[in-house]
C-alpha cells in the first residue's frame, strides 16, 4: 500500500539516515586526543624496557644514534611547566604515588572527550571487570590552592570519607573539595587516598 496520499509523510523524511549499531564489545582507550605519557593502568605487569635500535649489547642507552631532526621539521615549543603539588593519590594497583601537577581523571575508558586541555590530564584505566566503575567515573584536581573531587557522571556515584568529618556522597556531575587526609571511594575497591606533601621533602 503506497503512502503518498497520507498526511506527515512526504519529502521532510527523505533524508532520514540508517546505520548499524557500533558493536558494544570492550574496546581500548580512544586513540583521538589521548597521550600514552599521560596514561596509567592499574595492575599493569612489569614490561622490561626496551633496548633503543642502534645499541651494542652491553653499551650505555647514551650510545643510542638517533637520525638528525629533518630541516624542515618545526621544533615543538617547551610545554608549559606543571604546578607544584599541593597532594598525591594513593591508588590500589598503581606502584607509586600520583602527584596531583595535573588533573587525574579515573575510570574504566577515561578517554578525552573535551577539547584538548593544557596540561594533559593523567587517566587511570581501572581493569574492566571493576563493573562498579563507570567509564568516566572521577576527576581529581588542584584548582588554585584548593583539592576538587568531581563525579563525571557516574552510574553509582562516589563516596567521599573527609577527615575526622562526615561522610559525603556526590551525584553524577557534583563537585566538593577534599583535604589531605580523606579517602575517595569509587566503589569494587578503588578507594583513594589523599595524601598532603611534606614542603620539606626531596
Amino acid at each position: 500500500m503506497g503512502h503518498e496520499g497520507e498526511p506527515g509523510r512526504g519529502d521532510e523524511h527523505d533524508d532520514t539516515v540508517i546505520r548499524p549499531r557500533r558493536s558494544l564489545g570492550p574496546s581500548p582507550l580512544p586513540a583521538e586526543g589521548v597521550d600514552d605519557a599521560t596514561v596509567i593502568r592499574l595492575i599493569e605487569p612489569d614490561i622490561p624496557p626496551t633496548v633503543p635500535l642502534g645499541v651494542p649489547a652491553g653499551a650505555p642507552l647514551s650510545a643510542a644514534v638517533l637520525p638528525p631532526r629533518p630541516p624542515d621539521e618545526p621544533v615543538e615549543a617547551s610545554p608549559p611547566a606543571l604546578p607544584a603539588p599541593l597532594a598525591t593519590l594513593r591508588i590500589p594497583g598503581v606502584d607509586r604515588d600520583v602527584p596531583l601537577d595535573r588533573p587525574v581523571v579515573i575510570g574504566r575508558r577515561p578517554g578525552a572527550v573535551r577539547m584538548p586541555e593544557t596540561p594533559s590530564p593523567l587517566r587511570i584505566v581501572v581493569p574492566a571487570d571493576r563493573r562498579g566503575v563507570s567509564a568516566r567515573h572521577a576527576r581529581i584536581e588542584q584548582l588554585g590552592g584548593a583539592l576538587v573531587v568531581t563525579d563525571l557522571g557516574s552510574s553509582n556515584g562516589i563516596v567521599v570519607h573527609l577527615p575526622g568529618g562526615p561522610v559525603r556522597r556526590l551525584r553524577p556531575g557534583e563537585s566538593c573539595a577534599v583535604l589531605p587526609g580523606s579517602v575517595v571511594s569509587l566503589g569494587d575497591g578503588i578507594d583513594i587516598a589523599v595524601q598532603a606533601i611534606d614542603p620539606g621533602a626531596s
